[in-house]
């Protein structure tokens, strides 16, 4: 099977969540086209050298705001039969606070079928959590001097390691991954375990006009994360959509809309989201900006 054939179905997967706090993956609502630094079998879904850069902006005009970012560079083999690259994701969480994630990705292609495609992934690498005391000002200045004020900047290195998988058609896509797999619990520096899950299809309607429903789901400790929505394609150029995020452990209360517009041209794409909070306690997620550029390079042989 053709891998820039499935790539569409491969890429609707909304498997991102908006989060700012230190103890939650980096997540963001527009990793759908990019997603190996949450799941490692997604690496190589496409015949291109791929080179991704994803940048988020939260609480955009308030000093010391949450701000995220991911670089990918994947590639696939054919020869090898596996896809290989590189993840970076950053998150400045708050007020000194930060984290850096590196790993290199792996995944292994098996065609089950000339309809099916099986992809298995590792991801390895490690991650840095940082933190600096001094970035933090102190309301009552006395308090500088006490015993309990910690001083200076503390960081903290990591070995990172995640596993996934995808199973593909020219039609639907069924994902998931677990991510941080040594770490049983969450610290100031580091993650718990996390497990995604997440279905997609790619509906055609006209010979213009596309539909990709998808359905994703993340659970961590006692937090658990659902988003419905869909995207509508035009001419494979043009993309928009629209995505609910429910507060599942509020019985499926409102809580965060995601607005998308998009478009790609020659092997360059453009995409662009906002985050709209509809509950009363959803403001920390409300006025979120994230922004995509990507290129493929295309090498000398395709299949």
């Amino acid at each position: 099977m053709k891998r820039n054939k499935i790539f569409l179905v491969l890429a609707l997967c909304l498997a991102v969540f908006s989060s700012a706090n230190a103890q939650q993956d980096l997540m963001l609502s527009q990793e759908i086209f990019s997603r190996v630094n949450k799941n490692p079998a997604a690496t190589g879904n496409t015949d291109d050298i791929d080179i991704f850069l994803h940048g988020r902006i939260q609480w955009a005009g308030i000093d010391n705001g949450p701000q995220s970012g991911v670089l990918n560079v994947t590639n696939y083999c054919d020869k090898l039969k596996s896809g290989m690259g590189l993840t970076m994701a950053y998150d400045k969480i708050g007020i000194g606070h930060s984290t850096t994630n590196l790993k290199a990705v792996y995944a292994y292609h098996i065609d089950l079928s000339e309809n099916y495609v099986l992809s298995l992934g590792l991801g390895a690498g490690v991650n840095w959590g940082h933190f600096d005391f001094y970035a933090n000002t102190l309301e009552n200045e006395s308090e500088y001097g006490m015993e309990s004020y910690q001083k200076g900047e503390e960081t903290k290195v990591t070995p990172d390691f995640d596993l996934g998988f995808e199973l593909s058609t020219s039609i639907w896509t069924l994902g998931g991954s677990v991510t941080h797999l040594t770490n049983s619990k969450s610290t100031t520096f580091e993650s718990e375990r996390h497990y995604y899950l997440y279905g997609t299809s790619l509906i055609p309607i006209n010979p213009k006009f596309d539909l990709g429903p998808t359905v994703a789901y993340m659970h961590r400790d006692k937090t658990d994360v659902l988003e419905v929505g869909s995207l509508v394609f035009y001419d494979r150029i043009l993309w928009g959509g629209v995505t609910w995020r429910p507060d599942v452990n509020r019985s499926f209360n409102p809580s965060v809309m995601v607005f998308t517009l998009g478009l790609e041209w020659n092997k360059f794409r453009f995409g662009y989201s906002y985050d709209l909070g509809l509950g009363s306690r959803d403001h920390i997620s409300s006025g979120a900006h994230e922004i995509i550029l990507s290129y493929g390079i295309a090498k000398k042989s395709n299949r």
